[in-house]
């Protein structure tokens, strides 16, 4: 699905990207909602007022799936180029991501 209305490009520009150019705003009407299944509301100023704890959580689940630690079968779709994608971005672009994200090779 192809529009013409410059709402695809709007919407990514207003979100952080990496040096690659990747955000975890970008659209894919092809496939699925967003390129990168990740939320972009990471980047949201609700997130980061979540109380430390809240954030710590968050952030220690979505390590356990991009990691490929988390193995259950709602995750088998996200490939590990999605993931490897996913934890770059990130590095790039959320200062406050924790150190244990660390580039992802399985």
């Amino acid at each position: 699905m192809v529009g013409s209305s410059g709402f695809t490009e709007r919407f990514a520009a207003t979100h952080p990207h990496d040096s690659k150019g990747r955000t975890l705003a970008q659209l894919d009407l092809a496939r699925r909602l967003m390129r990168y299944p990740c939320s972009y509301m990471i980047y949201s100023a609700a997130f980061d007022a979540l109380p430390p704890t809240a954030r710590d959580l968050v952030y220690r689940r979505l390590w356990q799936v991009l990691s490929g630690e988390e193995r259950d079968k709602r995750y088998a779709g996200l490939t590990l180029a999605d993931r490897q994608a996913i934890v770059e971005i990130l590095r790039e672009t959320k200062p406050s991501l924790p150190n244990y994200f660390q580039p992802v090779t399985r």
